[in-house]
């Protein structure tokens, strides 16, 4: 019996000997941390495009669903005891619907006053009305604003109102932070599992980039990604606890951020650290800007100091600007180089905001034209054409809601095609990118290259891309900058590439509708100024690169490679940001029950 046992032992053995001998053979073991890259792109593949999506629905949803918090910032009285609420610092009245405060009386002109809050002051204008505008039984001349106070009765050709505080009782001038909200119901999302499909998409993409590139060729990945995933992590958290606003803007830039670490490690690793100093650096901006332009009269003095400082960038960017591809776009002072134009971005915007009482009673645009055609002007002798194009087009947004004399801005567009016609026609550089649009597959190894190998590597990427790291539009010039939409589509896939694109056209309509309720056309025209820059770069990127526009060199905002570009976007962010008056929904509950405590006392 002992002799079969070890005879079955032997048996047993050989087998295992013969069995582990051939694994050994037959499988690679250097070669299985590869293996399991391959498998962990494959499987990730399909998890971060549907991480993507969810991220974007619950930005979005939020902004149309969740209550709109709404400012009383005090009332009219009419002579019945009708109470009509003044919901903004600046408010047209009349009869025409599209008041801000309708008196719907036959004898009361289309727009026949403006009531402006500024400074701790109310003041009431007569636009030229016919039948004219009298505090406490004094007429008021013709276009010019006079003080009132709680208590003061105004009359709009006969039809007397009593102004009255947010508690319906005269009291001290509020302050421009100081008002009654009132709260509508919707579905609350949390911003906090926002954060955390945030965060995961960071990790598992960050997984996978590592994986395909390996520590040796980029081994500050993890780090950057570490300290960025903790920096906005702390800046949500501060943000949350000081500020009373939704947090869709800052959570949708926080991802097209990490998209654009993970584009820069891909095709230009050696960067990386730039460029997250870069992202750190325009959070700072955006969150100072936030708090310099909160105030209505800080931001106006803001506004002057920004043009100042952007007319000394443009004498500085003629005077020192170093030519790249054609542009003389960059400024190098050794240590850092920069790109002045984007900055004067941020000024530019500031340069056509106004309070709506000064665009109804002087509507003065001469300063901001003045302005604009030195920045145009800067722009043609840089030669950067495509800055000058988002310029002008931002200039037309401004200027409609300025004076919105459909005709002077006509005839200024027509004068921009002829001076466009005009550059095509005698600067050979901007002839050649002309010449290849529409013409980019017979041109494909000159003029077209780029174009055309943008779509054979969007195409190739499909729904799903390749893997971050493993495509090869990395190694094309001007990947990770002005054709970021192909290097995004092929590594990422184009589902990540639409969610990307849907993003910023998701910031551009936030900005458009939070200035229905807006505290001041300042801030509506800064916030449209601001969504027109992000639009307009965003559609000259990617329909250049696909070669539906003519390719013009430009950055779409928050995903290309480059610190200026970054910082500017964020600091334009600020200016849309400042157009929202919501209130977060856990906040207005919480507010109401410090109020009812406050009651109850």
């Amino acid at each position: 019996m002992s002799d079969f046992l070890e005879s079955a032992k032997q048996l047993w053995d050989g087998f295992l000997t013969r069995f582990i001998e051939t694994i050994v053979s037959t499988v690679d073991f250097p070669a299985l941390p590869g293996l399991a890259g391959e498998v962990y792109t494959l499987v990730i593949r399909w998890v971060l495009p549907i991480l993507a999506a969810a991220i974007l629905l619950r930005c979005v949803l939020p902004f149309f669903q969740n209550g709109q918090g709404k400012s009383v910032w005090g009332y009219l009285r009419m002579a019945d005891g009708e109470r009509l609420p003044i919901r903004n610092w600046e408010n047209l009245m009349g009869r025409s619907k599209l008041c801000d405060i309708v008196i719907n009386l036959p004898f009361v002109s289309r727009s026949h006053a403006v009531l402006t809050f500024h400074n701790g002051a109310w003041s009431v204008a007569d636009l030229g009305s016919k039948g004219g505008v009298k505090v406490n039984g004094a007429e008021i001349e013709k276009l010019q604003a006079v003080n009132i106070h709680y208590g003061d009765t105004i009359s709009l050709s006969g039809a007397d109102m009593t102004l009255v505080s947010p508690e319906e009782e005269p009291r001290e001038p509020l302050h421009e932070n100081d008002a009654v909200r009132t709260k509508e119901s919707g579905r609350y999302f949390s911003s906090g599992g926002t954060l955390f499909l945030i965060l995961l998409f960071l990790i598992l993409g960050g997984i996978q980039i590592i994986f395909s590139m390996g520590t040796e060729e980029n081994p500050a990945l993890p780090i950057i990604l570490l300290i960025f995933i903790m920096a906005i992590s702390l800046h949500y958290t501060l943000t949350r606890w000081f500020n009373r606003k939704n947090m869709e803007l800052e959570l949708l830039c926080y991802f097209l951020c990490g998209l654009n670490l993970f584009i820069v490690a891909s095709a230009s690793p050696n960067s990386l650290d730039k460029q997250l100093v870069a992202i750190l650096a325009g959070i700072v901006v955006y969150t100072v800007l936030q708090v310099l332009i909160g105030n209505l009269g800080r931001a106006e003095k803001l506004k002057f100091f920004l043009i100042a400082s952007a007319l000394v960038l443009m004498v500085l960017n003629l005077s020192l600007g170093e030519t790249y591809f054609g542009a003389k776009r960059w400024i190098n002072l050794g240590f850092v180089s920069f790109q002045p134009m984007e900055f004067v971005k941020i000024a530019f915007v500031m340069a056509g905001t106004a309070t709506l009482d000064r665009l109804l009673t002087t509507r003065n645009m001469t300063a901001f034209i003045a302005f604009s055609g030195a920045c145009i002007g800067t722009l043609v002798l840089i030669r950067d054409f495509g800055t000058a194009v988002v310029i002008f087009g931002t200039f037309i947004v401004i200027a409609f809601m300025q004076s919105g004399d459909l005709r002077t801005i006509l005839l200024v567009t027509a004068g921009a095609v002829f001076g466009g016609i005009a550059a095509v026609s005698f600067m050979p550089y901007i002839a050649t990118r002309f010449a290849a649009w529409g013409n980019v597959w017979e041109l494909a190894n000159t003029t077209g290259y780029q174009q055309t190998r943008t779509m054979i590597a969007a195409a190739s990427g499909g729904l799903l891309g390749v893997g971050g790291g493993n495509g090869y539009f990395k190694y094309i010039p001007a990947a990770d900058t002005d054709l970021i939409f192909g290097l995004l589509s092929e590594e990422w896939g184009l589902l990540i590439a639409l969610t990307a694109v849907l993003s910023i056209v998701f910031i551009a309509v936030y900005a458009v509708l939070s200035t229905r309720n807006c505290r001041s056309s300042f801030y509506a025209i800064a916030a449209c100024g601001a969504a027109s820059i992000f639009l307009i770069q965003m559609a000259l990127n990617v329909l250049g690169s696909v070669d539906i526009l003519p390719l013009t060199g430009i950055t779409v905002p928050f995903l290309s490679n480059g610190g200026s570009s970054m910082i500017a976007s964020w600091g334009l962010l600020a200016f849309i940001k400042s157009a929202d008056d919501r209130i977060r929904p856990d906040k207005a509950d919480y507010d109401e029950e410090e109020d009812d405590e406050e009651e109850g006392d």
